[in-house]
Parts: C-alpha cells; structure tokens; sequence
C-alpha cells in the first residue's frame, strides 16, 4: 500500500512539475509614445523595427496584433487583427507612416481606451494578453503638477488594478532616464510584467526579444562560438539573427554549403538588423554563421527529444527562494532510463540582465533524483531582471532553455504625517502573488540610542497593512517594515523594508523623511563629488543551497505566479506558528534588567521623598527655637 502511495504521488509529480512548451493563443497590443521628444530618443526608428519583430517572432493564426499611439490623444495605428501576411503588410505600411509630434504624455487616456476596446480576432478561450508600452517621458498633461499627480496615482491604483484583474501583462519600456520609472514600474510588477530601462534604442530589439520569450517561451540549441549542432530529433528551427547595419550575415550548413533564403523549406524575414530564418527538416549536423551578433542571437527549435522545465513566475521577491527542476521527454513522456540519463549533463546559470550585456551570477551543475535534475537558489537580494538558463548536454543533442523574470520588493512602505505628533504607516502590496491574508509585517522603530520596539502591523481588509504612531517629543526614530511573506503556492520568504525617518523636536510637529544624513556625512558626500569619485557598483547576492538541503527539497514545489497552478505547492506552514514565529519576545536577561531599572527608580524615588521630610523637619525645628 506504501509503494503504491509512493508511485502515485510520483506520477503525479510529473505532471505537476512539467508542462510542455507549447502556448496558449497570445494577444499583443503595443503601446507607442507620439510625443515629440521621440524623433530625438529614437533618432534610426528602431521602435518601428522591434513591433515588426514581434509580428514576425508570433505564430500566424495564433495570436492577434494591433497598435496605438498616445501623446495629446489616444489613436489607433494598426486595428488589432490576427496576425497574417495582410497583417504584416499593413503593419510595415503603418509604422513607415507616422511621425511622432505631440505635445504632452497622456499615459492615463491610452490606457483607459485599451481596458474599453474589446477583443478581436476570435482567440481560444484562456488566451494571454501581453501588452508593451514604450515611452520617453513623464505623464505631462497639464502645467499643473497637481494634475500630473492625480493621473499618476489613478494609473498607479485604479487602471493598474483593472490590467491585473483581467490578465493584462502590461510591459513597459523607458527610452530615457527621464521618464516615470516608479510608475512604470509599480504598474509593470502589479501585473507580472517587466520594466526595462534602455540606454540605447538598439536595445529596443533584445528587449521585445525577450518579451516574446516570456509570452511565447521555446527550446533552444546554444551557439558553440560560431556554431551550432542540429540533431535527428529536430523538426524546425528558428534562426533569430541580430546584426549591424548594412551587414549581411551568412549562415553555412553541415556540408558547407550557404543556406539560401528562397529554398523550398525556408521561410525568412530580412530586416536591417535582424534576420529571422525558420527552416523545416534542417539538415542534421554542424552548422556555422558569420557576421553575427552571437550574444544577442538565438536560435529556436520545435522537437521531439525536448527538455522542460518547472515554470518560474514572471515577478518573484526579493528573498523568494527559486526551485527548479528539468526533465528530458521524448514524444511527450519522461525519460526513466537511468543509464541514459547518467550520461546527461545539465548546468543553471543566472544572469542579471542590463539592455544588451548580461552578468553571470551563478553557474551550477544539477543533480540527478528521480529521474529529473533538481536545483534550489535560496534567494536573490535585488531587484532587476534576471535570465534563468538551463542548458542540457546529452552527447549527441544539445538544449537550451532560457526564462526571464523580475525580482520586485514584495511590499511598499509608505509613512506620512497626519498631525502634529501621528504618522501613518502603511505597507502596500506590489503583486497580487502576496498572500496578504497569511503573512505577517511587523512595524519596527528604532531609537537614536538603538533600542529597539516591534509593534503588530493590522491588516486592513484584505489589501494591506496600517498603523497610526504617536511620536514622542524630542525623539528621533527610524522605521521600517519587517514582513515574514507567503506566497499564493505556500513559498515562505523574509523581508525588511528601507526604513523611513521621523523627527519632532520638543514639542514641536513630527517631520518624516526617507533618508536621515548626519553632518559628517554630508561633508563627506561633498568630499567625494569634489574628488570626482565613481559610485561603487555591488553585485547582486545569490544564495545556492547544498546538496543535502536540496534532497530534502519539498515535491512539486515552483515559483509560479498562482495558487492553480500545475505546480505543486511546499506544504503549508499553519498561521499560529507563522505569528508565534514573528512575534518577538523578551529573554530572561531582558526581564531581569528591566526588573533592575524599575527598582533602582523605586529606590530613588522613595529616597528623595525621605531626604525631602527631613529637610522639611529641620527647618520646622529652626523656626521653633528662634
């Protein structure tokens, strides 16, 4: 009865842990900024390049496209449609056409039309919606900066909250450093997207790339320096070629023979900086490319020995541990034959990603349990956008797997005044993976002689945490937020909140700020801009764990974004123990030294009373005698 219990979970660990590669039908509607400070961002119109790409990169018939502008108004470039040949003609005709030249940023009225357009294109039921927004600029639709502000909280609140509710992964791109990052950001995160700075617009290209991985995620074969290897198993691969300018790149097959692009099972896509190569029944053996952005380039494949992967959610926490898990599958079924699989080998790497660079944070190999290659990255400490890559070494195949995610901070923490001596405190949500209802956030103020006081944050409702403090006069305090997360699928995580800093002189009113700088400070902040000195740059941390943790790894346990996914859940830890865990208590050395201070007070307060009687009785006795 044990064995068979043990092989039923089993069984069912693999459907739980792996789901194939292929996508649900796709929605893509692409947002543009018209303003005119765009003909100065995107001087070579590469934004008009990278919306073709995503046309070309998708499935016919599978997914729609349409395109809007916004600046003073919100207008229609491309009607959405399913995506075809007529598609594309119209789209390169549409994109050609327009320049951009308006006056304001209206990011508030794009949106608003968006949420009332209704679908089009007849998609199956389930289908992802994947918008991209692009701009360079701040929401600027008044000369009042107090207009400005209410469209940006009614962005930030309202219309970000309807995306979420209705699946809306809302990407977002900022051309320049000039732009509404918090808000494109907060927006991004609340709807598990991504928000990327680019430097420069040939960015743009790489960065609707991995857009379309993370909606539409596929096998790869790696480049090895210039090369490539094809096996038996592949049906189809898809070159996707970056290259400069004016350069031609030439691709080469296993008999050295140049791959021409009218072939009968070739179909291509020439563009200025990019070639997009789909061939059918590709020639097994090496192949080789030139005159090729090989960083940037991939190569996609559709095949029948195909490795999978345990998902990872689009938008994870800082602290949020990541657990995944590869398997091999031929036709669809799990490879169990060990000793094919002991001559397997499959490494991880994580990058942090910035525009067209990347920078390896971690490369490891996987240990085999159960027939699947397990890994377990304890933590990652900051945010950014990361590319998770699994790479698959059988001898005689080779696969790559890439996914890309953000780390987010999982709450925000706000404090504002509210009278003379009460601040409010409040700590927000950034994504609806937050089970609110089961973490905890503790309130922890800290006094300018260290010590320290943790006070219970309530829960207001189901949507965040508040507190009014009184502040003391002639205090100063730091605070911040201590929270002891779970997530939707039971993943338990740490996080404490930058702090915030109170001041209230006397009697006076409290003044709140985020950053508190002493004298010495300043002075030394001045020294170093007088000395020209460059900030100093700190990598990332990420924690791996060993390989005896790793075997006491939870089954089916994964980072996607909601509670019904394919994934199985780490078991759930019971809410007493969750609060008994984040209460803090007092040490016997703590009672015993408060117990002293109390009785020292006792003992001075009643020997001041005695010394001031006695005073009292002397005087009284020197009137008498005179």
């Amino acid at each position: 009865m044990v064995k068979r219990r043990q092989l039923q979970t089993y069984v069912l660990s693999l459907f739980l842990f792996f789901v194939p590669w292929a996508c649900a039908d796709t929605q893509f509607r692409l947002i543009v900024d018209a303003s005119g400070s765009m003909l100065i961002s995107d001087p070579d119109k590469l934004t008009s390049e990278s919306l073709k790409l995503i046309s070309d990169l998708a499935p016919e018939q599978e997914a729609t496209l349409g395109v809007w502008l916004f600046g003073e108004r919100a207008r229609v470039l491309l009607a959405e449609s399913k995506i075809n040949a007529s598609t594309k003609a119209r789209l390169n005709k549409a994109v050609n056409s327009y320049t951009p030249g308006d006056l304001q940023t209206d990011l508030e009225s794009i949106i608003k039309l968006l949420l009332q357009t209704p679908d089009v294109g007849g998609l199956e039921p389930g289908f992802d919606r994947h918008w991209i927004l692009v701009t360079d600029g701040m929401v600027d639709v008044s000369l009042d900066e107090a207009v400005n502000q209410a469209s940006r909280n009614r962005i930030t609140n309202e219309l970000a909250t309807q995306l979420a509710e209705r699946g809306v992964h809302l990407h977002t791109v900022s051309m320049t450093g000039y732009t509404d990052k918090e808000l494109l950001q907060s927006v991004s995160t609340l709807t598990n997207a991504t928000h990327t700075e680019v430097a420069t617009p040939d960015e743009l290209l790489d960065t609707f790339d991995r857009i379309f991985s993370q909606a539409s995620p596929s096998e790869e074969v790696p480049f090895e320096g210039n090369t490539f290897f094809i096996d038996e198993a592949i049906d189809e691969a898809t070159l996707l070629i970056f290259h400069d300018l004016g350069v031609q790149p030439k691709i080469f097959k296993p008999n050295g023979q140049p791959l021409v692009l009218t072939e009968a099972n070739v179909s291509a896509v020439d563009a200025d900086h990019y070639l997009l190569a789909t061939i059918t029944k590709p020639a097994v053996g090496t192949w080789q490319v030139e005159d090729v952005d090989l960083e940037r380039s991939n190569i996609r494949v559709i095949t029948k020995l195909s490795a999978q992967t345990t998902k990872v959610a689009p938008v994870l926490f800082v602290n949020e541990p990541i657990y995944s898990t590869v398997g091999l599958f031929q036709d669809d079924q799990l490879i169990n034959d060990a000793k094919m699989l002991e001559l397997v080998d499959v490494h991880q790497r994580l990058n942090l990603l910035s525009g067209e660079s990347s920078k390896e944070l971690m490369k490891r190999p996987l240990d085999i349990a159960n027939y699947q290659f397990k890994n377990k990255i304890d933590q990652i400490t900051d945010v950014g956008n990361y590319e998770l890559i699994s790479e698959v070494d059988g001898k005689t195949f080779v696969r790559k797997l890439s996914q890309f995610f953000s780390v987010a901070a999982p709450i925000t923490f706000e404090a504002e005044r509210q009278s003379e001596n009460l601040v409010s405190f409040s700590a927000k949500p950034t994504n609806l993976r937050l089970n609110v209802l089961r973490s905890n956030a503790r309130l922890i103020l800290t006094s300018a002689d260290g010590g320290e006081e943790s006070l219970e944050l309530p829960l207001i409702g189901e949507g965040f945490w508040q507190k009014i403090y009184p502040v003391p006069p002639n205090s100063t305090v730091s605070a911040h937020v201590r929270l002891i997360g779970i997530t939707q699928t039971g993943v338990r995580f740490e996080y404490s909140t930058p702090s915030w800093y109170l001041t209230r002189d006397g009697a006076g009113s409290v003044t709140v700020s985020r950053s508190q700088q002493e004298p010495d400070t300043a002075l030394a902040a001045a020294a170093a801009i007088n000395r020209d000195l460059v900030p100093l740059v700190v990598t990332p941390q990420v924690a791996i764990v060993s390989e005896s943790e790793l075997d006491n790894e939870p089954e089916g346990m994964s980072n996607e974004e909601d509670a019904g996914s394919t994934d199985e859940p780490l078991p759930e830890a019971s809410d007493e123990s969750l609060v008994e865990e984040a209460e803090t208590s007092l040490s016997t050395t703590d009672w015993l030294l408060y117990g002293a201070l109390n009785g020292l007070g006792l003992l001075l307060f009643i020997g001041g009373y005695w010394l001031f009687r006695r005073i009292r009785k002397k005087r009284k006795q020197l009137v008498i005698e005179d």
